[in-house]
Formats: C-alpha cells, structure tokens, sequence
C-alpha cells in the first residue's frame, strides 16, 4: 500500500480566525474529523446536518475541548430541495459571506428509494442536493477575498458512468453500486464544469477522494459492527484507515495555498483503484475516469442538473 498523504505542519497550524466554513454531513466521520480540526484552528463552522440534536451535542464538547465558541449548527436534508432553500435562508440572515464550502455527507449503496423530489435517493443525495446547496451559496463564497469549494467523491467514480439519459434509474434495472458510482463521478464533473465558468473570480472548486475510511458509511452494504470489530484488523491491511487521515484530503484543499492555482482538479488520497498507476494518490492527480474529461459531457450534466433543482426559482 502507498503511503497516505498528509498535510504540512503549516496547513494544520494555520491561524483560521474569522474565515468562516460550512460543512455537511459532521455528526461522524471525515466531516466531524474535518470539523475539530477547524475549530482547533479557530475558524468559524456551520455544521449542516439532518440530525441536529446529535450535532449540538458533538459541538459542546468541541466548544469545550477547543474553547473555540463559533461551532453553529443548521438543518440541512439534502433529500430534500426544499430543506437545501430554507438553509440558505438561515445562513443569508446570519452570515455575509463564506470562505469555504465542504459537500461531505453521503449515502452509500442504499436500496432503490426516491428523495421528496421524486429523484433515485444517492444521486438526489450525494450529487444534486450539494448542487442547489453550492449554487446558492455562490453570491456569500463570491464576497470572501479567496474562497474554496470541496466536492467528496469516491474511488469508486473510476468505475461510474454519467447516463443523461436515465439518471434516476427509472428506464435501467437499479443497483446501488452503480448509482453511487454515478452520483460520485458527477461531483467530479460538477467541479470542472464549474471551475470554467468560476476562472475569473475569487472561488476554487475542486473534488477529491478522501480514502478508505471507516465510517458509518457502509450500513448498507456491511453491519457497521463487522467493519469496526470483527474485521477491521484484515480491512486495516487491505488499506481502510481512520478519519483523521480520512479529513487530511479535506483539509488540505481547503486551507492549502498552492490549490488556488489548481481549480477544477481532482485530488487523491491512496485508494484501491483498478488503474495501478492511480492509487498512490495525488494532490492534485488525473483522475482514471474518461468522462471526468470530456467537456460536452460535463456542460450537459450542469445543465440537467440545473433543470432537475429548478435553480432559477428557487429563492
């Protein structure tokens, strides 16, 4: 297994006070691990998350390990359009800008459901909630001097396919690995897309895949007991690791200097890739994916997506 990346010293002892960051998904894994890193550093973070009860816990002992008190907490479902306008609302009110934008939370493999909106629930989910949630969140991003958007993919979007023509699986028989291979490549194509039509102005886009980690992540696909206890010591050696490596691909891309100049990029931490020459990771690397390069391709799924969200009325 390649050695994971990590990021410098100077990364993680950066002096964040007054930026301000949203994170999704933070009552566990890579964002909860994501967002004490940023609190140790001082920076101000909104927690968006479904379970907002489990966040304000969470937060009272980060305030208290960290004395860092500017840890807030927000509503935000993401399977649901209407849910992703009423936490705009919120944060309009509140704040007057926004330095940087993790779209971390997921689901994983799950059974074939729909979202309130009537879309297949992991590209609902994973793609186009964080699509209405970053477009909104534009006009605040724009008013910072430089400010970041970090979109979570997976290793798996290697193996995705972006079919515009049945993107909610109604025409396809379903499987849960393939929709979330597409909802996680079209995070990808999302992030080049936008980083052409973002060149002249002050924000960075840019996905990632954050590793092999041991989440909640899998209760679809394996009881969260056999990965965490019984087979965690064999799932250690064929490459899982922990959050805090999981959060260093995050957090790099968020607070790094040098990926000002790396807009539109795909960065990589060590992954189980099938193209060998990729799964050493990069920061930034070519992603193995075809499709994450075919600019036709990436203006059309924006589009669709534009279309599926209706952007244009949604305040």
């Amino acid at each position: 297994m390649a050695k994971e990346l990590v990021c410098s010293k100077e990364t993680l002892q950066k002096d964040l006070s007054g930026k301000i960051y949203i994170v999704t998904g933070t009552t566990s894994g890579i964002g909860l691990a994501t967002v004490k890193q940023l609190a140790k550093q001082s920076a101000t973070v909104i927690c968006a998350s479904r379970n907002v009860e489990l966040a304000r816990k969470i937060s009272v002992e980060i305030i208290e390990e960290t004395s860092n008190k500017n840890i807030h907490n927000l509503l935000l479902e993401l399977d649901s359009l209407d849910s992703v306008r009423d936490f705009i609302k919120i944060f309009n009110k509140k704040f007057s800008r926004l330095d940087g934008l993790v779209n971390n939370a997921a689901v994983m493999n799950t059974p074939h459901r729909r979202t309130k909106d009537g879309f297949e629930l992991q590209f609902g989910v994973n793609f186009l909630g964080h699509f209405l949630l970053t477009e909104l969140l534009l006009p605040k991003l724009k008013k910072a001097k430089r400010s970041r958007i970090v979109h979570t993919s997976s290793v798996f979007h290697e193996r995705g396919s972006i079919d515009l023509d049945d993107l909610n699986f109604e025409k396809k028989k379903y499987s849960g690995w393939d929709a979330y291979d597409q909802s996680k490549l079209a995070l990808v194509l999302y992030s080049r897309y936008q980083a052409k039509l973002l060149k002249s102005s002050n924000i960075t886009s840019v996905s990632i895949h954050p590793g092999w980690v041991q989440t909640p992540l899998i209760k679809h696909t394996l009881p969260v007991f056999f990965q965490n206890v019984l087979l965690k010591p064999f799932l250690s050696m064929a490459g899982m690791t922990n959050t805090t490596i999981g959060s260093q691909t995050t957090l790099h891309c968020l607070v790094d200097n040098s990926v000002d100049d790396n807009s539109g990029c795909f960065y990589s931490q060590v992954g189980i890739y099938k193209d060998k020459e990729s799964r050493k990771g990069g920061w930034p690397m070519k992603s193995p994916n075809s499709q994450v390069y075919d600019d036709v391709l990436c203006e059309k799924l924006f589009k669709a997506a534009n279309s599926m969200v209706g952007i244009n009325n949604s305040l």
